[in-house]
Order: C-alpha cells, then structure tokens, then sequence
C-alpha cells in the first residue's frame, strides 16, 4: 500500500488544479448548459480511467453521467456523486475558486465538487499504480444532477444500480468535525387539506363552517406527534385558507414535513395522520392527509455497520480517528441504503455549504482520497466479511 499513498500525496497540487476547474464551472440545478458541461467534462475523465460512460438525457435538468467498469470479479460497487450546486450561473466568475489559510473557498467546493475530486483521484490512484483490485471490482459510477432539488429524475437509475451493487459510497461533504454519515433520517412531506362550508361571515356566520378553525385544531394534533426521542419531527410549515376575511373559509391546507429515523416509525406516523384526517372538531367538514416519505431512512444495518467499522480500521492505519454521525438532513444516500450497506460522507471537511461562505479544509482532501482508495483496494475482502 505504501506505493499506493505515496501516489496520492505526489498529487495534492493535480488535485487542487483539478477542483479548480470544475468549482469555476457553474452548475446550478436549473442551468442545464453550465451542469451539461461538467458532465462532459467528467465523463472525459472517467473515460481515461477505463469507464465505459452513458448519458441519461433529461429535458428540465443536466444529463446524468454513468460509468460503468466491470470486474474480474461476481461483485461491484456504487459510487454516487452529485454535480449540481444551489449557486446559480454566474456566480463562478463573480466569486471563483480560491485558497486562503488552508481552506479553499467557491460555489459547492464542500457540496459537492470536493467530494468529486476525491473519487475520481482514488480511482486515479489505484489504476496508476496497478493496484489488483481495479481489475477486479467491477465499479458504477453516477454523476447526478438533480440531488439539491430531492433527486426526482434520477433517484430510479440511482436505486436501480444500487440493487445491483454490494456496498455503496457516497460523497457528500464529511461533517464539519470530519464525521462520515452512517445514518440519516428519512424525509417526507405530506399534505393536508380541509373541505369545509363557505357563508358570510357578518350575516350568517353559523352557516359556515370553517376549514381555516377545523386546519388549526389539526395542526396542533399534527404536531402534537412530535417525539424528539425518537428522532420524529412533524413540522406544518406553510398554510393556506379561505379567500377573503369577510368568507368563512370553505377550504384550507397546509404543507408537512416529516423526519424519521427507522421506516417502521413512518408507518406509525402514517397511521396516526389518517386517524387524525377522519376525525372533526368541526362538524361537517372533511380531511384528507396525502403524501409519502420520498427519501427512505438511511438505516445502519449491521452489515453497513461492519462496513464503516472497516472504513475507521483504514483510518487507524493512516493515523486518523474516523467517525461516524447521524444527521436529519437527506441525500442520495437514503436511496441506495434502502438496498445495499452504504457509507455516506466520503468528501473532504468543511463547512458553511449552501452560502457564499462555504469551505473545505485543503489536508482533508487528500486524507479522504487515500481512505476511499484504501476502501476499495481492500475491498473483495471487506465484502466477504460484511456479508
């Protein structure tokens, strides 16, 4: 392995190049030409290091680049990253990459380019220097577009290739302590909607029946569900109701977000909202409660946690104490945990992601590349021991 790492810390000054390039191009979710671009950017790249790419063609968002590489070996591994930023076309030129203090700054240099400079330099590492395990993993690659607005065009090519793999890894940013993510709460958002009876308000208010009072009482039965023990947070966020102040409000709804940490927790939410939707403080009026959890929780299963228990043993053997953190914000990485042990947060640290503040520290690039190339130079026998 030594001449493995010492590849890898010739290369810090390559690396950086390299994150410079794709962090001064703009990839907003929305500007297809800018994200368009450093897909086929990226693609160039994976070619050379023997992937054979496709383009799954969207109209609204990027194309989704797929690399595929197969293996000697029955048994292949998921990498997931996305190239789309919150940052929107132009703000590259107005505040481009830049290092300052052993932090490189610029648009989604944390979330998610850094994490992508790590992939494709491990990779790099192991083709380079002839390492047996790039020969015989077979490997999947996939860029997606799409992550920052919940991944709708391509969460079933992402589950689909996870089906198929026997591990994945995913490179969001490592936590702002350096932590990995080994779980993550699930994300849903739901609505409810309240049908009532419209009067006027003056003349005959005991026409009406409001579905703005008969929404309140819900809202708080709604909340009321709220179990910070368990980790379950029901949030109605955004409401809606009636037309005008001087009209008993015929209709009203509301907007619901919902974090879990297990799916069984889901469904006894799920149960709990139509309980709450067919019962009425209001007589008649009527509720519906629709809506599913869109990204499953990312549960540590002890096959995932056998996983990352070989991911802090590499750690120790570079000197560093790998962790490991739950978090309550979704990424791709609920998609694949669904099917295959997953280890999320494979990018360098940092902080401050979505502002114009946002950073990585520069050692941790190259920390996390030498981790993710050791992962996978150890990985036919990792695999065989997880199960």
């Amino acid at each position: 392995m030594r001449g493995l790492l010492a590849y890898i810390d010739g290369r810090e000054q390559e690396m950086l190049a390299f994150l410079e390039q794709i962090v001064n191009m703009d990839s907003g979710t929305l500007d297809k030409a800018g994200i368009d671009r450093l897909g086929s950017f990226l693609a160039e790249r994976l070619e050379t290091l023997g992937f054979a790419v496709e383009r799954a063609r969207q109209t609204q968002y990027g194309d989704h680049v797929i690399g595929r590489k197969a293996g000697s070996g029955s048994r292949s591994i998921l990498f997931v990253g996305h190239i789309d930023t919150v940052f929107s076309s132009g703000t590259a030129a107005v505040r481009p990459f830049r290092i300052d203090g052993g932090r490189a700054y610029g648009p989604g240099v944390l979330d998610m380019k850094g994490g992508v400079a790590t992939l494709i330099f491990a990779l790099d590492a192991l083709k380079a220097t002839g390492h047996p395990s790039y020969e015989q993993v077979g490997m999947t690659v996939i860029f997606n577009t799409d992550e920052e607005v919940g991944s709708p065009s391509s969460r079933e090519l992402i589950e689909a290739e996870a089906r198929k793999a026997q591990t994945a890894c995913v490179f969001e940013p490592a936590r702002p302590g350096g932590e990995y993510v080994i779980a993550r709460k699930g994300v849903g958002r739901y609505r409810v909607e309240v049908k009532g009876r419209a009067a006027h308000a003056g003349v005959q208010p005991e026409q009406g029946r409001s579905a703005v009072l008969e929404l309140a009482h819900k809202i708080i039965a709604l909340h009321a569900l709220n179990d910070f023990s368990r980790g379950t947070t029901v949030n109605v966020g955004v409401i809606r109701g009636g037309d005008r102040s001087n009209v008993v409000a015929a209709e009203a709804s509301g907007d619901i977000d919902v974090r879990v940490r297990t799916l069984a927790e889901a469904q006894r939410l799920e149960a709990s909202f139509q309980e709450i939707a067919g019962s009425c403080a209001l007589p008649d009026t009527t509720t519906t409660i629709t809506g599913r959890l869109g990204r499953g929780p990312m549960e540590q299963t002890p096959q995932a946690r056998r996983l990352f228990e070989k991911v802090q043993e590499i750690g120790r053997g570079l000197k560093l104490e790998l962790k490991g953190i739950a978090t309550g914000g979704g990424s791709d990485g609920n998609l694949t945990a669904q099917h295959t042990p997953t280890v999320d947060g494979m990018g360098p640290q940092g902080s401050e992601a979505h502002s114009d503040r946002e950073f990585i520290e520069v050692a941790t690039l190259v920390e996390r590349v030498k981790v993710t190339a050791l992962i996978l130079a150890s990985w036919p026998e990792t695999i065989a021991q997880i199960g």
